[in-house]
């Protein structure tokens, strides 16, 4: 398991949050790297990738249960520090909603894969179907609303982007 307290632990950059946005930058690719691969898998289900490729699979899905999400949400709340409203309150609840509802459907899915390991094969494909494609669209939707979150708190962000 990942000590994710510790990795918060980031050195000064250009600004205070520079790290942390980087990081999540970083966060934000693997993520949409995993959806890409859990996306591959739900297209060739019933068939699956060895073991190898699923436990580190796994892996991913759990460092962004464990790392990326609690990232996002630690730097968006440090940027919304005193810039608080009502909506902004808002909609950084639901992000943190969404994030535990991923974290839900990524262990559904952890257990769901090693269960077809173990069984050397998948028995219910279309509800395993289902549930990467709920887990992949569910994770492009949070880095869809981090990002713009991350503009709309730091609109130099958008400029970096372009």
């Amino acid at each position: 398991m990942i000590d994710s307290d510790t990795a918060m632990d980031f050195p000064p950059g250009e600004g205070p949050f520079a790290p942390l946005r980087d990081q999540l930058q970083d966060d934000h690719d693997a993520r949409l790297g995993l959806c890409t691969a859990l996306e591959s898998i739900a297209d060739m289900l019933p068939a699956l990738p060895g073991p190898a490729r699923i436990r580190r699979l796994c892996g991913q899905i759990e460092c962004a249960a464990a790392l990326h999400f609690k990232r996002a949400d630690t730097l968006l709340a440090q940027l919304a520090r005193g810039r608080e409203t009502p909506e902004l309150t808002d909609l950084r609840e639901q992000l943190a909603e969404m994030h535990a509802m991923d974290s839900v459907h990524g262990e559904d899915l952890t257990a769901m894969f090693w269960d077809s390991i173990a069984r050397g094969s998948v028995t219910r494909p279309g509800e395993f179907g289902y549930m990467l494609r709920c887990y992949f669209d569910g994770c492009r939707r949070a880095i869809a609303i981090e990002r713009a979150l991350l503009i709309l708190l730091d609109p130099e962000e958008d400029r970096r982007d372009a």
